[in-house]
């Protein structure tokens, strides 16, 4: 009885975590931070395309600007850290589940 709980208990945290990272890939969130990464804005690529009229040597690093803003505090850096903490932690935990789910299985 009891191991048919814990197995329901289980199966129920699995299926929400599988629909939590199932929604976050089909919300696109990964394929816009790719797409934002390649796209050129309209500036460079007038600059880029002046340049190849006039025959200079063509560089696509000199036209990619970087706008990485860093917003961290120290808030944020302590929160990081206590993620970062967390998430070993979970990652250790769900490794003894499966153990423990191996045991009763091949039981």
């Amino acid at each position: 009885m009891i191991k048919i709980k814990f197995l329901k208990i289980i199966s129920i945290i699995l299926f929400l975590t599988f629909v939590v990272l199932y929604s976050i890939g089909e919300s696109g969130y990964y394929e816009y931070k790719l797409s934002n990464k390649k796209n050129l804005t309209e500036e460079q690529i007038k600059q880029f395309e002046k340049d190849v009229k006039e025959g200079k040597n063509i560089d696509i690093k000199k036209y990619l600007i970087e706008n990485k803003a860093d917003y961290t505090n120290n808030l944020s850096r302590v929160t990081y850290k206590i993620s970062d903490k967390t998430n070993k932690l979970l990652k250790k935990g769900i490794e003894k589940v499966f153990k423990y789910i191996n045991k009763l299985v091949e039981e």
